[in-house]
């Protein structure tokens, strides 16, 4: 396991840890290589659909893909694209309306 998998591995267990203790049912998608690492539905229906980053380089292909996602979702109320960064163990959150606007 890369040193880059198991820092990776670390923060998408954390975001798993902050939403379960906010009552959200949490899946990670491991290895997927997909724009979304962690699905998170609560118990009134809403999704969270988030990228999770241990650094702040994100490639300009996967904020294309996660800009394609919030406008595909922009109108639907209950879903949220989210991407988390942890940058020297802060923690910055940009949304759907927010990646509009990169």
């Amino acid at each position: 396991m890369s040193k880059q998998y198991r820092i990776g591995y670390y923060y998408e267990r954390k975001v798993k840890a902050i939403l379960e203790n906010q009552g959200y049912l949490v899946w990670r998608s491991p290895g997927s290589k997909s724009p979304i690492d962690i699905i998170a539905i609560n118990d009134k229906g809403f999704v969270r659909l988030i990228q999770v980053k241990s650094h702040t380089k994100i490639t300009k292909e996967e904020l294309k893909i996660l800009k394609e996602l919030a406008k595909q979702y922009q109108k639907v109320q209950n879903v949220e694209i989210e991407l988390w960064i942890f940058k020297r163990r802060k923690l910055i959150i940009s949304n759907k309306k927010a990646l509009l606007n990169l």
